[in-house]
């Protein structure tokens, strides 16, 4: 056909790629390179004076106590966080796949604030978690309770933010755990019933084996995106100068935040990234390895 283009579909392909390959490049593979690159430098936000310290930062790093504070917190964080948003998630999904009256309702409101702002969440929970006039203590007075620091003690700043990261993410893996409820073969619950099973043998025998594919799944996005938090530490906790009392909430990423911005440490602070990427590298590897003894991709 006269004026028609011609082009191979490969070439159609990387037409539509293209722009994303161009973000990917431009935002994510350039600054992983830097980073790398500056980690081995005492880069300060000047070529001038920049030179080549080879693995001074990462020696320096390992040997940090604060750097060992940070790295034990996030972990801390990451284990509690992890183990609340994916439990929590598969129980309500779990609720909310039965005939419950009004249930396209409850699942709306629960998946609601996973996609509002982070900063608007923080700065709402920091209002609650007021130790003088939030509406938390002003609860706990008025069931006879003692009110809570929440946000000013070492003790209770850390479980403060978890709560407020896990009501607002669990209802994203409750949506995951629903859709893959609702692809569960619904003969094998009948058979089951035949053979005299009762709900918790459903529940162990059909439901949550199946489920593992999904749960792999909410697993490793859970604990990549709980390495990575920042924003509720950042905002609840103090700002740029905050991490909560004693470093009580200075998770790896919020002290690398420092480093960079306040100290203008950026290569010291790009090795303690080039060390964040590999834990949750390992960490990912590991679980991908390990999923074998667990995960059941046999579809029914």
């Amino acid at each position: 056909m006269k004026g028609q283009i011609n082009t191979s579909r490969r070439g159609i392909v990387l037409m539509f790629l293209l722009p994303s390959l161009i973000g990917f490049a431009i935002f994510i593979l350039y600054p992983l390179l830097m980073s790398v690159a500056y980690s081995f430098t005492n880069y300060g936000g000047s070529i001038r004076n920049l030179r080549f310290v080879g693995f001074d930062n990462y020696i320096r790093a390992f040997t940090s106590s604060r750097f060992h504070n940070s790295l034990f917190v996030t972990v801390k964080f990451v284990v509690v966080s992890v183990i609340l948003q994916v439990s929590l998630g598969l129980v309500f999904a779990l609720i909310l796949n039965t005939g419950i009256r009004g249930k396209q309702f409850f699942r709306s409101v629960i998946f609601l604030p996973t996609v509002i702002s982070t900063i608007a969440v923080a700065l709402t929970f920091m209002i609650i978690f007021h130790p003088q006039h939030g509406h938390a203590n002003t609860l706990l007075e008025y069931l006879g309770w003692n009110p809570q620091p929440w946000l000013t003690s070492a003790k209770t700043a850390m479980p403060t933010i978890i709560i407020v990261v896990v009501w607002q993410s669990f209802g994203y893996y409750m949506v995951l755990f629903l859709s893959g409820l609702q692809t569960i073969n619904a003969s094998l619950y009948e058979a089951a019933d035949i053979d005299g099973a009762n709900g918790l043998q459903k529940l162990t025998g059909i439901t949550i084996p199946l489920l593992t594919p999904i749960t792999f799944f909410c697993v490793i996005m859970a604990v990549i995106r709980a390495f990575q938090v920042f924003d509720h530490i950042f905002i609840m906790t103090g700002g740029q100068y905050g991490g909560g009392p004693a470093g009580s909430t200075t998770v790896l990423v919020f002290d690398i935040y420092m480093d960079a911005f306040s100290a203008y440490q950026i290569g010291y602070a790009s090795s303690k990234s080039v060390i964040l990427l590999a834990i949750v590298l390992a960490i990912t590897i590991f679980q991908y390895r390990r999923q074998n003894k667990w995960v059941n991709y046999d579809a029914a």
